[in-house]
């Protein structure tokens, strides 16, 4: 069957059925956009508040010991000086 018009329905059917294939793969994207979007949003309001926790917990460690060697190394320098 050979049609005389710029498109036959032929044509105008297989195209139809491209845009309902490509209308679908686009509803699964942003499907999966809403997902990575309601990961990252979990990630910023939960872990990272454990994550913060944590550096804070190392942080505090972190100054104990330095003023723990602060003090020895004081009192080593006294020692030194008072004989």
């Amino acid at each position: 069957m050979e049609c005389s018009y710029y498109m036959c329905s032929c044509e105008l059917d297989f195209l139809m059925k491209n845009v309902d294939e490509l209308n679908v793969e686009v509803e699964k994207i942003y499907g999966q956009i809403r997902l990575i979007e309601n990961s990252i949003r979990t990630i910023e309001t939960n872990h990272l508040a454990h994550i913060q926790k944590s550096i804070e917990t190392i942080n505090k460690v972190l100054w104990s010991v330095g003023f723990m060697l602060f003090a020895q190394l004081v009192m080593t320098v006294k020692s030194y000086i008072v004989g």
